[in-house]
C-alpha cells in the first residue's frame, strides 16, 4: 500500500515535500527512505542520523504489520545530547554540592552527595571544554574508510581481489560493512 513519509526538522532539507513509498511495516518504510534519499548517508564523524518515528516507540511496533488506515508516517530527528549537555551537568553538580553542605559534610550521605556533585561538576566542565570533532577536508583522507579502525586491508571500491592458490597468510578485504541484520520471527 502507498504511504506518505513526511520529514521534519533538519531532515526536511533532504527532500522537498512528502515521500511516497510502498511498505508493510515501519521498518521497511524507514529502510527504503534512508537508502534512497541521499541526505541519510552516514557522516564519517557524526555517524548515522538518529531518527524517531512519531507514534512508534517500541521495536515491536516498528516491525508490526501496518493496517490500511496508516497513510502518513512522520520522521523526526531524535533528540540527543550535545555541547549544551555540560551546562546541565554543571548545574546538577552545584546542586548536589549544596545539598551535601546542607546535610553536613561529616555525615555519610552529605559527603557522598558532595563527592558525586564535584565529579558531575568536573565532568560538565570537561564536556564544555572538549573540542567538537570535525571531518578532515583533505582529499587524501576522504578515500579511506573512516568506519573501520583496523590497519589491515581497507581498500577503495573497485579494487581487484586476487585469487590465491596454495598456502598464504593474507588479510581479507571488507566488501561491505553497512549491513543491518534483523531477525524476523515467523
Amino acid at each position: 500500500m502507498l504511504r506518505k513519509v513526511y520529514l521534519h526538522g533538519y531532515l526536511a532539507t533532504f527532500h522537498d515535500g512528502p515521500i511516497t513509498i510502498v511498505g508493510d511495516t515501519i521498518a521497511e518504510i524507514v529502510e527504503g527512505v534512508t537508502r534512497q534519499v541521499a541526505g541519510f548517508q552516514p557522516d564519517p564523524v557524526k555517524g548515522r542520523h538518529r531518527i524517531k518515528v512519531a507514534g512508534y516507540d517500541t521495536e515491536e511496533s516498528l516491525h508490526a504489520q501496518l493496517g490500511p488506515d496508516v497513510e502518513e508516517i512522520h520522521l523526526v530527528p531524535q533528540m540527543s545530547g550535545g555541547k549544551k549537555g555540560g551546562l546541565l551537568q554543571i548545574l546538577l553538580g552545584a546542586v548536589l554540592i549544596g545539598v551535601g553542605l546542607l546535610i553536613g559534610a561529616g555525615s555519610l550521605i552529605g559527603s557522598l552527595a558532595m563527592k558525586v556533585g564535584a565529579l558531575a561538576l568536573l565532568g560538565g566542565v570537561t564536556a564544555l571544554l572538549a573540542p567538537k570533532p570535525e571531518a578532515d577536508k583533505n582529499n587524501e583522507t576522504q578515500n579511506r574508510s573512516h568506519y573501520l579502525g583496523t590497519p589491515k586491508n581497507t581498500v577503495a571500491i573497485g579494487t581487484r581481489i586476487p585469487i590465491l592458490y596454495g598456502e598464504h597468510r593474507v588479510f581479507g578485504h571488507f566488501l561491505s560493512f553497512d549491513i543491518n541484520a534483523i531477525e524476523y520471527k515467523p
